[in-house]
């Protein structure tokens, strides 16, 4: 019976929680954060439901405290936010097993990077997915979880690359989703579809309009809300992790370009079976039944009103951990990305942060991301040694 332990205690930990259980495996869970951890053990179980299919899992043991569930662990299973990883590793790395494979999802731009460094010295496998396998919402926490979509195949990445293949085959079972296996963490990280669709979109609905606010059947929707400008701008976004791909392959053999995939592609390729209309990439997404109803992230300000949550993982995670290590790259080869500027901009702005100074990342908070120059690379033959 393999020994698991999921950290995190949101959507996606409570799917694995259901899907491991189910499977038999011995599940464990890490949530320190809030309450999370006993309002889990509270609820008993996790009920999954995916349409008409239902299965239920539970966890053997739930704590705040990683002595008390992370050693032994033959898996650990990141499921929380990119800007939480660095906390949790730091947490977990005195009780992990030589052995361990720690992994996450998914794996955000940098996390291989920030996995090295902060786990300096110790000898474990670590993998990352490219998005999350699932679109899932929690419907009574601790208890119950939805699964609204599934996605067609999930690109995986591992260090040593080497692995890839055999995770893949073994965790492909327990998501239920195919898992295809890619060269390298790097093509993880510019293939990451988070990055360009989630700012992109926010920057789409709410440039010119930061400060609206919505009553609650007014909140727009996110992804089928998507207008023709919108779509044209991911494109371009899209356009340009293209060419940065293309310059990083030119001189690093370990990167194959044919695994990044354009967005549109992406899209088609993750959703075959829920896109009724991927003629183009406008009607992909707003054709989409797996995003259906899915609104802009808002809190609560007022009385029945709305503002929108720019602290959401839809900036604060694929920003600092998506296109700006894109843009650290984009510094690598000296491409030129007008667009993920633009986004990144207004993007820091909405954060109160600054990576993004005089047209180069050299603002004051480029430390909390990780993008490459973070961990010292500043060259392709730095950016090697990595892979």
């Amino acid at each position: 019976m393999p020994k698991l332990t999921i950290c995190g205690g949101g959507n996606a930990a409570h799917v694995l929680i259901g899907l491991a259980g189910q499977a038999g495996w011995e599940v464990n869970v890490f949530a320190p954060l809030a309450d999370e951890a006993n309002r889990l053990q509270a609820g008993g179980g996790i009920t999954v439901r995916q349409h008409d299919k239902i299965i239920r899992g539970q966890a053997r043991r739930i704590s705040a405290d990683p002595a008390e569930v992370i050693p032994g662990s033959e898996w650990v299973l990141l499921a929380l936010p990119a800007f939480a990883h660095d906390t949790i590793l730091r947490a977990i790395a005195h009780f992990l097993e030589p052995s361990v494979i720690v992994g996450a999802l998914p794996a955000r731009g940098g996390f291989d990077l920030a996995a090295q460094s902060i786990l300096a010295g110790r000898n474990l496998t670590l993998f990352g997915l490219q998005t999350l396998p699932w679109a899932c919402r929690i419907t009574a926490y601790g208890q119950a979880v939805d699964i609204l979509g599934v996605k067609d195949v999930v690109n995986l990445a591992a260090r040593p690359p080497t692995l890839a293949p055999r995770l893949a085959k073994e965790l492909a079972t327990l998501f239920s989703v195919p898992l295809e296996p890619v060269s390298s963490f790097l093509t993880l990280t510019l293939a990451n579809p988070g990055q360009l669709i989630h700012p992109g979109i926010i920057y789409g609905l709410c440039r010119g309009r930061e400060t609206t606010t919505f009553t609650k059947d007014d909140i727009p929707l996110f992804y089928q809300g998507l207008d023709l400008s919108t779509a044209a701008l991911l494109q371009a976004m899209s356009d340009e992790v293209q060419a940065i791909t293309k310059a990083l392959a030119d001189h690093l053999p370990d990167l194959d370009p044919t695994e990044v995939v354009p967005l549109p592609t992406w899209l088609r390729r993750a959703y075959p079976a829920d896109i009724a209309d991927s003629s183009t990439l406008h009607r992909a997404f707003v054709t989409n039944r797996a995003y259906s109803g899915l609104r802009l992230p808002t809190r609560a300000v007022a009385s029945e009103r709305f503002a929108v949550d720019y602290t959401s993982r839809y900036l604060a995670e694929d920003v600092p951990y998506g296109l700006v290590v894109t843009r650290g790259l984009a510094e690598l080869v000296a491409v030129q990305t007008p667009t993920i500027d633009e986004v990144i901009d207004w993007a820091q702005a909405r954060l109160e942060r600054c990576y993004l100074l005089d047209n180069r990342l050299s603002g004051p908070d480029l430390a909390e991301t990780h993008a490459p120059q973070v961990y010292g690379i500043y060259s392709l033959e730095q950016m090697a040694a990595f892979l």
